[in-house]
């Protein structure tokens, strides 16, 4: 199982509170970019983060892969690839890693989609969500046998249950 957020936009508090409640039982912890904090806050050691557009600390990378529970997965925040226009250049970029999962931000729309082979998952934003259900989220996402589990939560960590998708790899 691993946890993903997105578009934090300054709030610390809420990207600690994830952070510390999956720290110990989470495969990983991906922030998909516009967090706003410095790339050197020590808040980071145990995610892994990118860059947005609202990120101005040039330490931060703009695409990340990473090998989790045995599939690769792309990070990124997915304004350099007109994610708000369609994923398929997000997919291409994931085809082009090698990778099975690409997950992104930028939006604020939680969104689980399959482009071509790749699966595409943002975790909607923690702090300003836009699409439905209008309240913030972030994501879970379970591996098992060749199926995603993409559950979405809210930040007193409820699981959003009318959200909750599978898709198989």
């Amino acid at each position: 199982m691993f946890v993903v957020m997105s578009d934090s936009h300054g709030d610390r508090a809420i990207v600690e509170a994830i952070k510390d409640k999956y720290i110990n039982t989470a495969s990983a912890i991906f922030h998909c970019g516009d967090s706003e904090l410095p790339a050197a806050d020590e808040i980071w050691q145990g995610i892994t983060v990118v860059t947005g557009n609202c990120d101005y600390d040039s330490g931060y990378q703009e695409v990340v892969v990473r090998e989790v529970e045995g599939l690769r997965i792309l990070l990124t925040h997915g304004h350099l690839y007109s994610v708000n226009y369609g994923l398929n250049r997000l997919s291409l970029l994931a085809q082009e890693n090698e990778c099975e999962i690409a997950l992104f931000g930028h939006t604020h729309i939680a969104t689980v989609e399959k482009v071509a082979n790749e699966v595409c998952i943002n975790p909607g934003s923690i702090r300003q969500p836009r699409g439905y259900p209008f309240i913030p989220t972030y994501a879970i996402i379970a591996i098992l046998n060749q199926e995603l589990t993409v559950k979405f939560l809210d930040r007193e960590h409820r699981v959003l249950e009318e959200m909750t998708r599978v898709i198989e790899l």
